[in-house]
């Protein structure tokens, strides 16, 4: 099928990409600097939401967006809660993001999901692709008709992850977590996936689904005097060439939907 949104667009929670110039260089793009906005890291405060949603929603369009560390992964669902039709999330992720979370009920990086099943009526399916067991282990809040779990290593295919998909619209959720050391360094226990098949998986979900919008965190968090160490950059760019690899990927498949609009209006 297509996307439906084009923007790429950069949240700047915690300087990351400040030290990525390749990737910031591949397209143009939108920048949203949250770095000054208190009560965001891990946890998020109901101000620091109601900030981070009004300034996603100021953009024309969502499309690729770009989240930084894994401890800002909630900010999907901020996106999450502008789709209007029924719809699937699929979350490439090492960790499920279903716990109850230690303070109160607030949102968090590792409560995100829980929150978008309880708040968020158009919702029709979750797809989680990597935790490992016990991560499995789910209470019965999840509801478990809603919500399916597949290990890195069970998930073979696209098609066998098509074919669990109900709904025609989706979201990919993306924390690079999921991805091998090789391609990937975050502040997080991490999987063994290789970015080459994270991007099979994409590239089917893009040409089989209507796809609302695509986000990816899962960058090594960066404190002052880290940029001036040699293994923090060597990680960095770690990072910034999976990243490369996802942005290219999403270009790619602009490109093919814009080609047939300006096709069909050559032929008028």
């Amino acid at each position: 099928m297509t996307l439906l949104h084009h923007e790429i667009t950069f949240c700047n929670f915690d300087g990351t990409y400040t030290m990525q110039p390749r990737l910031l260089a591949a397209s143009p793009h939108h920048w949203l600097d949250f770095s000054s906005v208190c009560g965001t890291n891990l946890y998020c405060s109901p101000e620091a939401f109601a900030h981070i949603r009004n300034q996603l929603n100021t953009l024309p369009e969502s499309g690729l967006t770009f989240l930084g560390s894994g401890n800002y992964h909630y900010a999907t669902l901020a996106l999450l809660l502008n789709i209007r039709r029924p719809f699937s999330l699929i979350l490439f992720d090492h960790h499920t993001d279903l716990q109850k979370g230690s303070i109160g009920h607030m949102l968090s990086c590792g409560s995100w999901v829980r929150h978008a099943l309880k708040e968020l009526k158009h919702l029709r399916k979750t797809m989680i692709i990597g935790p490992e067991p016990p991560a499995w282990q789910m209470d019965a809040y999840t509801e478990r008709q809603r919500v399916t779990v597949l290990s890195e290593h069970g998930l073979t295919t696209p098609q066998q992850l098509l074919a669990s998909i109900p709904t025609d619209t989706i979201y990919i959720s993306i924390d690079k977590d999921l991805l091998s050391s090789h391609d990937a360094k975050t502040n997080w226990h991490q999987g063994t996936m290789p970015i080459k098949k994270l991007l099979t998986f994409i590239r089917a979900l893009i040409r089989d689904r209507r796809v609302e919008g695509l986000d990816v965190c899962g960058e090594w968090p960066i404190r002052p005097y880290e940029h001036f160490d040699a293994q923090t950059r060597v990680w960095i760019q770690r990072n910034e060439q999976s990243n490369l690899a996802i942005t290219r990927t999403f270009l790619k498949a602009k490109k093919q939907v814009a080609m047939p609009s300006i096709q069909s209006r050559n032929a008028i």
